[in-house]
């Protein structure tokens, strides 16, 4: 079985992606979500003890990479796969034909998809255990960098920028220049993670700047904007958003 790619490319896959199937006879869609750990889990530490007969049939050690829901559930429609797969920057894959009344069938479909793309990712970016890596090296691939992010709640995705741009602005500062390009492509990937309201990019390029002696300043206001925002705290984002215009004026 080949892997048929609609969005990214089986010779660099992202290590994330959207599995969808058709069922032609009724003209409907149905889909999976594909996600490669970059870590391996052995989970059968998690499992209380009564449950792990119920378990080990479908594999309790390693769960590196796995597809959730197990089997695809209907969705709108294919457009709408293919909208989110864009937005998410995931990988989108056609599965094939699916019997929605064939649940096992379905499961093994899904399974196979699965083994499928976790070759392909593990082929192509030669990695078979990403423990085995530095954190530098982690930290510099965006595929795994893209996985993490999807995984994050809200609030971590928040404090992961925050993160971001402090090594920013000492890469900036230091004159560490491999350093920011770096963390700079980490910015812009965990950027669509967020609604264009958060003003990222006006954000990024407050921490790259160096002739502004209010740059620092303006890229703390910015930040603090995205976790106003995130909170719903209106009143506060307003002043801060006067601040920031006053800066700008």
């Amino acid at each position: 079985m080949t892997l048929d790619f609609k969005y990214g490319t089986p010779e660099s896959p992202r290590g994330h992606a959207l599995i969808y199937f058709q069922d032609f006879a009724n003209q409907k869609t149905f889909a999976s979500y594909v996600i490669l750990l970059p870590i391996t889990v052995d989970v059968s530490k998690y499992v209380p003890p009564f449950l792990m007969n119920q378990v080990g049939d479908i594999g309790v050690g390693d769960m590196s990479a796995f597809a959730f829901p197990p089997a695809p559930e209907e969705v709108d429609n294919l457009d709408s796969i293919r909208d989110l797969a864009s937005y998410r920057n995931d990988d989108l894959i056609f599965g094939g034909v699916c019997d929605p009344d064939d649940l096992p069938s379905a499961m093994i479909k899904v399974n196979e998809v699965v083994e499928l793309y976790l070759d392909l990712y593990e082929k192509n970016n030669h990695i078979t255990d990403i423990m085995g890596d530095s954190f530098e090296e982690i930290e510099d691939h965006s595929p795994v960098s893209d996985v993490v992010y999807s995984l994050m709640s809200d609030t971590d995705r928040l404090e992961e920028l925050t993160k971001l741009v402090g090594r920013l602005r000492y890469s900036v500062e230091a004159g560490e220049i491999s350093l920011g390009n770096e963390t700079e492509e980490d910015i812009l990937v965990l950027r669509s993670y967020f609604p264009d309201s958060y003003q990222i990019e006006t954000l990024l390029h407050w921490a790259k700047e160096t002739k502004n002696e209010s740059a620092a300043h303006k890229t703390d206001l910015y930040l603090k904007r995205c976790f106003l925002l995130a909170r719903e705290e209106y009143v506060e984002l307003g002043k801060i958003e006067k601040e920031i215009a006053d800066l700008i004026d």
